[in-house]
């Protein structure tokens, strides 16, 4: 129950960035539960691994076989938030923390989603160009690629920021600071130089994403937003299924000036909920206290 409240209040408190990690890990977490699952019936790791990856994650990843993709439209989607190793969603996730919190502090959550996707998309689109032109690139016929991984949507937004603020300094481990366009232009280059090595990542895919996140950018500064669209599209097609009753996790400062709770306990409890969400303001969610989570778990509940 304690991690079931923690992970709530993550997700209300902890902005768009927080919220995407926890659906790649989620997602992460139900394939690996899948897996074992399936452990007895495989026979042995492998087989149990062959079963999922047939029954299960086929019909979450993408491809550029066009003949399939048509029959599967969902996997344009589904494919950006599926990993089936632990490498590869430690260093996404990493990323998209650092880039998405960089992003979001500039740009705001909603158009970090935005270039999520669509940097997603644009990188699907990408790889199902390159392999159905140049079938041959990676070696294999069209039919076998297959696609998984949140790369494009999380080097989209990178990228993005990084050409929304080139001039911006980041300290690296090891290596101190650096302009941030620099480190994004290193992610890129390698990703030009793996196009068609055959080392099984989707670099097209890759590039797709960084390309949007730059192009979006970009227009960005002169004013026109790719991403509201979209995002307001999205936000139309969800309304009907959204829950219209039932308590919503909320809590709020009291406005300075404003009514203030009659009794003195209420008083005492309000100021002790306005100090706790200062200090999320100042340090973030993560740095308060067991005590603290549940007392402000128990506000959200009570309002």
């Amino acid at each position: 129950m304690a991690l079931q409240n923690d992970l709530r209040m993550k997700w209300h408190t902890g902005g768009m960035t927080v919220r995407l990690i926890l659906i790649n890990v989620a997602v992460f977490v139900a394939l690996v539960v899948a897996y074992l699952v399936l452990l007895p019936v495989g026979g042995s790791g492998l087989g149990a691994q062959v079963l999922r990856d047939q029954y299960i994650v086929q019909w979450l990843r993408s491809t550029a076989d066009l003949d399939v993709l048509v029959t599967r439209p969902w996997t344009v989607f589904t494919y950006m938030f599926v990993h089936t190793g632990l490498g590869h969603i430690f260093w996404n996730m990493l990323l998209l923390w650092f880039g998405g919190r960089l992003f979001e502090d500039l740009l705001g959550g909603r158009r970090l989603l935005g270039d999520y996707l669509l940097g997603g998309l644009s990188g699907l689109a990408l790889y199902v160009l390159v392999n159905n032109t140049m079938p041959g690139l990676h070696g294999h016929p069209t039919a076998g690629t297959a696609i998984l991984g949140a790369s494009a949507g999380v080097l989209s937004v990178f990228v993005g920021i990084a050409a929304y603020r080139p001039e911006m300094i980041v300290n690296l481990l090891l290596i101190g600071p650096v302009k941030l366009m620099y480190v994004a232009a290193v992610f890129l280059l390698l990703d030009l130089v793996g196009i068609g090595s055959g080392d099984g990542v989707a670099h097209e895919a890759h590039i797709g994403g960084a390309l949007y996140g730059f192009v979006a950018a970009r227009q960005l500064t002169r004013g026109r937003d790719w991403s509201k669209g979209f995002v307001d599209l999205l936000d139309r097609l969800a309304a009907p299924f959204r829950r219209r009753k039932g308590p919503r996790l909320r809590v709020e400062k009291r406005p300075t000036g404003g009514v203030r709770p009659t009794s003195s306990t209420a008083q005492q409890k309000q100021a002790r909920i306005d100090a706790i969400l200062d200090k999320i303001s100042r340090s973030g969610y993560d740095s308060l206290s067991k005590e603290e989570k549940d007392l402000l778990f128990k506000a959200s509940n009570d309002q």
